[in-house]
């Protein structure tokens, strides 16, 4: 079994991808939002939906930092537990 920190140098840390949880209840509901999205896709004209992708591009990158900012956190948490764990106290 590797070391962590060579599975960290060699990339080999689990990606967003590869923790997603894949329930049945997510895959049905990642299916109804791809319906819902194509129905109201459907209904846009080129400008509307122009100014629905650039809101989806725009609320993606929010979610990007934000899950960055949570990832960071959750780390954090995680040391100090390890280090209170390891504390002779």
């Amino acid at each position: 079994m590797k070391r962590i920190l060579e599975m960290l140098y060699y990339d080999e840390i689990y990606k967003n991808e590869d923790v997603l949880p894949r329930s049945k209840e997510l895959k049905q509901v990642d299916e109804r939002i791809g319906k819902l999205e194509d129905e109201f896709i459907s209904k846009l004209d080129e400008t509307e939906f122009k100014l629905y992708d650039e809101l989806l591009t725009t609320r993606n990158e929010r979610d990007s930092y934000c899950n960055l900012e949570t990832f960071i956190e959750g780390f954090k948490i995680g040391a100090r537990i390890m280090m209170e764990v390891l504390s002779d106290e």
